[in-house]
C-alpha cells in the first residue's frame, strides 16, 4: 500500500492523525477528574496513537529521519510517565515505557552502536528508577528489568565482539546495580517488610 499511496495524501493524513492524537490527548486530560476510567483510557489511546504515527511516519513512509524520529519517541515516553506520575496510573506508565523500550528496535538504522543503545537505555533505567521512589509499580520495574536484559542479551547473541567489552561492560553493571536498588527500594517502601 505504501508505494501505491501519494505523497501529499500520506503526509496529510499523518498530519490529521497526529491532531487526532493530540486532540484525544488534551480530552482525555480534560476528563480525568469527571470520568477518570474513561480520561485514563483516551490518554492510553492517544499516546498510542502517536507513537504508531511516529513509527508509520519514519519506517513506512520514510517522512522522518531516524533521529527526529527517536527524539519524538522519547518525548512522548516521557510525557506518559510524567502523565502517569500525576495521575497514579501504573497502565500509562506501562504504555509510555513500553513504547520508550520498543522504540530502539523499532526505529533501528542498523548502525550497531552499542553506546548508544545501552546510553538510552540507561536513561530509561533511570526514569524507572525515579519513578520506583515515588511509587511502588512492580509492573514498571519488570518491565524494564525484561526490556533491558532482554535485548541486551539479543545484541550481545548477534553483535558483541571481545574487543567491545570495554564499552560494554560498565552498562551491564550500572543496569545490575539500577535493578538490585529498585528492588531495595520496594522492600523498604513496603512496611510489613523492613525487618
Amino acid at each position: 500500500i505504501a508505494p501505491l499511496a501519494a505523497p501529499g495524501i500520506v503526509t496529510t493524513a499523518i498530519l490529521v492523525f497526529i491532531a487526532c492524537g493530540v486532540a484525544a490527548l488534551a480530552f482525555g486530560w480534560r476528563e480525568r477528574e469527571r470520568r477518570p476510567v474513561f480520561g485514563l483510557s483516551l490518554q492510553g489511546g492517544a499516546l498510542g496513537v502517536l507513537l504508531l504515527t511516529v513509527f508509520a511516519a519514519y519506517r513506512m513512509y520514510a517522512l522522518l529521519p531516524p533521529m527526529a524520529a527517536f527524539a519524538l519517541v522519547v518525548v512522548l515516553v516521557a510525557g506518559a510517565a510524567l502523565l502517569a506520575i500525576l495521575q497514579d496510573a501504573i497502565a500509562l506508565a506501562a504504555l509510555g515505557f513500553l513504547g520508550g523500550y520498543l522504540a530502539p528496535v523499532l526505529i533501528s538504522t542498523g548502525s550497531n552502536n552499542p553506546v548508544g543503545l545501552f546510553s538510552y537505555y540507561a536513561v530509561l533505567n533511570a526514569a524507572v528508577f525515579a519513578v520506583s521512589w515515588k511509587r511502588s509499580w512492580r509492573l514498571l520495574n519488570l518491565i524494564g528489568f525484561a526490556f533491558t536484559f532482554g535485548v541486551g542479551t539479543m545484541w550481545g547473541a548477534k553483535f558483541y565482539r571481545p574487543d567491545l567489552f570495554g564499552s560494554v561492560e560498565p552498562f551491564l553493571i550500572l543496569f545490575f546495580a539500577f535493578y538490585v536498588a529498585i528492588g531495595l527500594l520496594y522492600v523498604i517502601r513496603q512496611t510489613e517488610h523492613r525487618k
